[in-house]
Order: structure tokens, then sequence, then C-alpha cells
């Protein structure tokens, strides 16, 4: 016999949100009694004390099922009692597939928010959804094992993969058997069975509630040498939180952005060196309802030690994050050494779903290093309409891409401004690009991925470094322009003096031996507005830094000098003449330095891009000389080595 109690007949009819000052729940003697809530909100303003009912198929006290939550108000009280709450989230993945967790249950001893452990996991064996008969409150719970594998039936977790993060260490810490999981704090763990899958959990305890306080450190390396300033935090409670309001909160400076980790969950392996993944970054836009902005995961590979070696070859996808839903981890990446604290107030009932700009990670994988930014799932997601340029480094022959972000905002400065910019994960050991900050002390250095600038004119630059540990031939391009304030987007190299469009559809190569590349590469602009076919008016142009038009609108010297780029390409063995204005090209002669003609090459027209083979050049100094059809010549020295 059971007591259904308070919500049921409405819960199922009505949309209203349902309010309790108090929430008491016990059973009737022998018969269990419960609150079931189907795709509600039940929100209770002060504690909530849940005695447990008899063991069976109603144990729980409260059962959130088809995307209902519950949420507690300002008050923060204790909650009590030995009874439990259920409530589900699903993965998706195998035995061989991490994801990161936050749990919204801890164990029902004493009284208050408590730690996790494993024996809060349950299998779910009641209903699935609409239609199934079974009941939607049987469970069973979960096994874990010391085998390298977990087991979907019945759900059996691998305690070899099962971990929580130390943040003053910095390091990883096993979690074992006990509930060794603060109230708060996320964890790791790989999923079941041999073939990917959606896998639903069903937790159950008693509901956190109220403040739950979480340690930042800054300063201390990882294994890999690397600092990365991470707590491994997540959504608490059983309801979504809004990270905007986590990341806003006076008490919350400390927070620099956010990293998810992302991976290819089509490897079947065990071992660092067979699998490939990465931290995708988030920081929020200006208020709770912007979806923020994301760069997702470059895919790295891994040593036996789990740190990374190398490039991939692939990257992850984009997902909506503002909205965490129930059960997600996620780093922090902190700015400064203290405390984070995720509250009540940062709740808010939100519908899991890529539309409401909540997603927990789904069925997709990963996406080759070679095109823009795809999504979990697209449909039905608001257009983000900040002004923004999306640019893509791409290194070598298929290795990897780093994707980052820049954005223009008159509120901003050319310094750091805490979630307006996002610390760069600096992780790709082959090659990496970043923007920086130069400041007056290591301190103030800063190395991002997500930046935002005031748009103060065409003259403004923006520095964009590079790091590679051997010679490396690179791209770069932007991928994505949002209501741009410029006309046409350039790389400048200030070393040689040449830009190179990287908009609407332009990339710049470059091929440059092992070493940083800092303050010498800008993302430069010309134009604060298109003017009709892409053409810019003359006077946005300012002198000495981009081309110019004479009053007759002809082709200038100091034109060709500044937009057409030469660059000998020794590892391919050619000389690559890069174009983007698309000037008519009347010859391009190679000269040595006794003054014979090499090469001619004539009528070459107005492509973007040319290329001649100089494998039969001995090694040595040539001069090349390239005429337009209007008779405007530029000159250009390459040093040619063939090994």
């Amino acid at each position: 016999m059971k007591n259904l109690l308070l919500f049921t007949a409405i819960a199922l009819a009505s949309p209203a949100i349902f309010a309790q000052s108090d929430l008491y729940v016990q059973p009737n003697g022998s018969n269990s009694s419960y609150v079931f809530v189907k795709d509600q909100i039940i929100y209770v303003e002060d504690d909530i004390n849940l005695q447990a009912n008899p063991t069976g198929d109603e144990e729980a006290s409260i059962y959130l099922r088809d995307g209902a939550q519950l949420i507690q108000g300002a008050s923060g009280a204790a909650n009590s009692g030995n009874g439990s709450i259920s409530i589900y989230q699903e993965s998706y993945g195998d035995s061989w597939d991490y994801n990161f967790w936050c749990s919204p249950v801890g164990n029902i001893n004493g009284t208050g928010n408590r730690s996790f452990g494993y024996v809060r996991l349950n299998d779910s064996i009641g209903g699935y959804g609409a239609g199934d008969s079974r009941n939607y409150t049987a469970a069973n719970q979960a096994i874990l094992t010391a085998s390298l594998n977990g087991v979907e039936t019945p759900l059996t977790i691998s305690r070899r993969w099962f971990y929580r993060w130390n943040p003053t260490t910095q390091r990883w810490v096993g979690i074992g058997a006990g509930n060794n999981v603060a109230p708060g704090e996320g964890f790791i763990m790989k999923g079941v069975g041999t073939t990917n899958h959606t896998q639903r959990y069903d937790f159950r305890g008693r509901a956190n509630n109220g403040d739950l306080t979480l340690t930042t450190q800054v300063g201390v390396p990882f294994t890999d040498g690397l600092t990365y300033n991470f707590t491994l935090a997540g959504n608490p409670y059983p309801s979504a939180i809004n990270l905007y309001r986590v990341a806003t909160d006076p008490d919350n400076t400390e927070i620099d952005s956010f990293r998810y980790w992302d991976e290819d969950i089509t490897i079947n392996s065990h071992n660092y060196i067979h699998n490939i993944g990465g931290y995708a970054t988030w920081i929020p836009g200006p208020n709770e309802n912007d979806p923020g902005t994301y760069t997702v995961a470059t895919y790295l590979n891994y040593d036996n030690s789990g740190n990374p070696t190398g490039s991939s070859g692939f990257s992850g996808l984009s997902y909506e994050r503002l909205n965490a839903p129930v059960g997600q981890g996620f780093m922090i990446v902190a700015n400064a050494a203290g405390s984070i604290t995720i509250k009540n107030s940062h709740r808010k009932y939100v519908k899991e779903g890529a539309a409401n700009y909540s997603q927990f990670r789904n069925a997709e994988t990963a996406g080759p290093s070679s095109g823009g930014v795809s999504t979990g799932d697209p449909s039905g997601i608001p257009a983000d309409t900040k002004p923004q340029i999306r640019i893509h480094t791409y290194f070598g022959e298929n290795s990897h891409f780093r994707d980052m972000v820049l954005l223009f905002n008159d509120e901003s400065t050319d310094g750091y401004d805490r979630l307006k910019d996002a610390r760069h994960p600096m992780d790709a050991a082959v090659a990496e690009a970043y923007f920086t900050i130069q400041g007056n002390s290591v301190e103030e250095k800063q190395n991002l991925v997500i930046q935002t600038v005031p748009y103060t004119g065409h003259d403004k630059m923006v520095p964009i470094s590079f790091k590679l540990n051997q010679q490396t031939t690179f791209a770069v391009k932007g991928v994505e322009e949002i209501n741009v304030p410029y006309g046409k987007v350039y790389l400048y190299d200030s070393l040689n003096q040449t830009y190179e469009e990287i908009g609407d559809g332009n990339q710049a190569f470059q091929t440059l031996p092992a070493g940083v590349y800092e303050d010498r590469f800008f993302i430069a602009f010309r134009g604060d507005n298109p003017v009709g076919d892409d053409e810019l008016a003359a006077n946005d142009v300012p002198d000495g830094y981009a081309p110019t038009r004479d009053s007759e609108d002809t082709v200038t010297k100091e034109m060709i000098l500044q937009n057409v780029n030469f660059f000998q390409n020794n590892t391919q063995k050619q000389l690559e003449v890069l174009n983007p204005e698309g000037y008519d090209i009347k010859t391009v002669n190679i000269f040595d330095m006794t003054g014979k003609l090499v090469i001619n090459e004539a009528n070459l027209g107005t492509n973007n891009r040319f290329s001649f083979p100089t494998h039969n050049l001995s090694e040595g100094v040539y001069l090349v000389k390239l005429t337009t059809v209007d008779d405007i010549t530029a000159d250009y020295k390459i040093t040619v080595f063939n090994k």
C-alpha cells in the first residue's frame, strides 16, 4: 500500500509551480508515502525533512521525473531526515569514456549537506518515459568493481576511473568506496558497457541546499608542468543553475572562466597514449539570458602519465553551457587563491536542451580539424549577436586547430577584463596560438583564448602569438564574423610588414621555425564599415598603416608592397605569392644575384595565390620582381634551401 502525497493529481496536469514553506514527508505506518513530480518545478522556501519509506519500489520520498526539478529558497535551511529524493541524469558513452559530474544529493546521515559516494548512484529499473507501462520509482543500488570496465546490467561502476580533484595540490585523488566527495565538489567517472549508449543514473540521497563553498588555488603546477588553477565543481542541486549568476556573484571574483572536458568517444582504450581529448572554455555574456562565448576543445594525445604530448587531428564540438543541467560537472579556472560559493540564488528552473542553453554532453563525437565550429544540437538555438570574430589557427597537415574568439565591446579594455577574457589552456604541446596581454610583470601578462577589446577604429591592432616546438606551417582564418565593426581583417606580420586577409573565406599562411612568437603578429583591421562590393572609402585608411588609393582609384606601389605577400616555402620547395586584393599580375621574374633570369612567368591574372617551383634552383638568395598590368613593380628577396 502506498500514499502518493500532495502534488500527484495536480502535477500531472498543471504547468504551475508548486510552492511550500517547508516540506515533511514520512511513511504512513508500513505504507510508503512520497511526492511524485513530473515535468514540473516544486519550490520549497525553507527546509525539507524526509523520512525513509520501507524498502521496496517506492523507497524514496520525492521522485523528480521527466525534467522535474526542486528549488529551495534563500534561507538555505538545512535539510534533514533519512529519506531520499530521486532524480535522473543521462550520459552518453561507454566504459572507456569520462564524464564530469557533480552530485545533486549527498549522504542521508546527520543533517544538512553531506558528502557523496557511489552508493548515491542507482540503476533505474522503472519506467523510462511516456507510454512505458512500468512504474517510475523502482531502482537498484549501483555496484562498485575493481575491474577495468563497468557493466550496464546490473549497473556496475569501475572504481579504477572514479576520481575527485584536490584544488590545493592540483592533483587527482581516487574516491574509492567511501563518501569522499564534499558537497559541491565535482567528480569524474567513466561510463559502463562496451558500446556507446545513453546511460541513465538515478541519484538518490538528501538534496543539497544553500551555500556550498569550494577552495580555489593558483600557481601550483600539474604533473605536466602547466599551471591550470583548476577547481572541479559543478551543479550541486536537483535543479539547473545559471552560470552567469554564479560568475557575477560578488563573492566569486576568483572565477576567470569555466572549462569542460571533451574527448573522442569512438576510441575504446584505457591507455592514455591511445586516447585524445581536451578542455573547452566558456565565459558568460553581458546578462543571464545571453548564451555566453564557448571555444571548443583542442583534442590532444597523452603520454602514459596523462600529460598532453601532441596533436590528434580532431577537435571537440560546441555545446550550450549557460544553464548547467542537473549533475553537470566542470572545472572553474581561478584567477586568485581563495574560495567560490554556489548558492540557491544561482538556481533557475530551465529544462535541459540546446534551445534553453543547457546541454549535458550528448551522442555527438569528435570532428576533424578542418572546418567551422559544429554544435551538439543546433535546432532552435537563438543566434549570438555580440560583435565578434572566431579565429581558427590550423597547424600542420591534419594536426589540430586552436579555436579562439575576439569580441568587441566598448566597455572592455586592452588589459585583462574578468569574465570578458578567458585564460588560455596552453595545453597543445606541439603548437599553440593565443592572444597575449603584455603586462609590466609576469603576473600581469596573460595568455587568452577569448579576448574582448574596445574597437577604437581601423588602426586597432590586437596581438596574437604562436608557440611552436618545431618548424611548422600553419594557417590563420576567421571562420565566423558576427556584427563586426570593421571592413576587413588581416594577420599583420610586423617583422616583414605584410598584411594577409583572414576574413571573407581568406586565410593567412606562415611557416616558421621552432620558437615563441610574441609581439610580432597582430590581428589588424581596415575600414570601419564595408562600402559596396567590399571596397572601402579612402578616408577609412590611416597613412602608413594600410594600403591607400590615389585620387583616380588606381593601384599604387605602396598598395602592392603592403598587400602582396611573398613566402619561400623551402619545405615544399616552392615560392608562394599571396595576392588577397586580386591585383592583375602581368609578370613574375626571379633573378639570381648575378642578375641572371632564372624563372619567368607571364599573364598570371588576378588569382589570390600563385606558386612557383624552386627545387631546381641552387641554394642562395634570389630577387623576385612582380609587375602588374599597370606597370607597378614590387621587389622581394628570398632565400632558397633545398635539403
